[in-house]
């Protein structure tokens, strides 16, 4: 399998592909008088009753510059520790199993025989990215991912504003009095969960647009069952749509990592 494909799947796939999980709260509390900064605080929150999540029987269809990959799968998160992308084709065995951690990357690959390491950090810069693990860790466990942090020294301007049933968060990143960030969160009232997650990156020239729908509950928490991911940047057009079929919360996950001992260690300079 295409070792590029690969690490953009759990690079991209862990950072965007996310599980926007909270509690449901009712109509009754949120139509109180709340100060913006207390509804931003309310929607960005930690959920600490989250421990783990297991995302199963995804249908992963992916479009990178052309080249195409479909595969179904699974991804299992273990908070502050590991997300674990299982890749599980038609034939029905695991042909890839990769290991996200907060510096780096394992990639098993079960046809080839061999595994590799790849630097997480140094991926994500190399594709303009502007996130980190604990962006991952953020996105994962229910939280709206926040681009525009992510430039030292920024200019930092916030709106938030109500349209029919939504709630729209807008932020906007200034270097020298020129907007160089532009991001919209579009957050649906009922659910306080994001529909779409809008960025305009002027600065390192790409435009990423995250898509949720088929919202479902699953022990008192709300997932998306379908995710749409799409980057356009001078470098790389991707494009990553995911259907989840289940979702699992607060399971036990076997997060050990067992390399056979036949696997050769491949070098990977990227």
């Amino acid at each position: 399998m295409n070792k590029r494909v690969l690490i953009i799947l759990s690079m991209v796939m862990t950072i965007f592909l996310s599980c926007k999980q909270k509690e449901r709260i009712v109509r009754q509390e949120f139509g109180k008088q709340i100060t913006e900064e207390e509804l931003e605080k309310r929607i960005f929150s930690e959920n600490r009753e989250i421990k783990t999540v297991k995302l199963e029987k995804i249908n992963f269809s992916i479009d990178m510059d052309g080249e195409k990959f479909e595969s179904g799968g699974t991804i299992a998160i273990l908070k502050d520790s590991v997300i674990i992308v299982s890749l599980i084709p038609l034939m029905g065995y695991e042909v890839s199993r990769i290991f996200c951690y907060e510096d780096k990357i394992l990639v098993l690959d079960r046809l080839e025989k061999i595994f590799f390491y790849t630097s997480l950090n140094r991926n994500l810069s190399k594709y303009n990215i502007r996130a980190d693990f604990d962006d991952i860790e953020s996105i994962l466990t229910g939280r709206p991912f926040i681009y525009s942090n992510k430039i030292e020294g920024n200019n930092l301007k916030k709106e938030i504003m109500k349209e029919d049933n939504y709630l729209k968060f807008y932020y906007e990143t200034f270097e020298k009095e020129l907007l160089q960030i532009r991001q919209e969160i579009k957050i649906n009232e009922d659910i306080l969960l994001a529909e779409n997650n809008d960025i305009s990156d002027k600065k390192d020239q790409i435009e990423i647009n995250i898509s949720y729908d088929q919202f479902k509950t699953t022990e008192n928490f709300v997932f998306p069952h379908e995710i749409r991911i799409n980057v356009n940047s001078s470098k790389n057009n991707l494009d990553i749509k995911m259907n989840i079929g289940n979702i699992v919360v607060n399971d036990k996950i076997n997060a050990y990592v067992i390399i056979p001992e036949k696997y050769n260690e491949a070098i990977i300079d990227y």
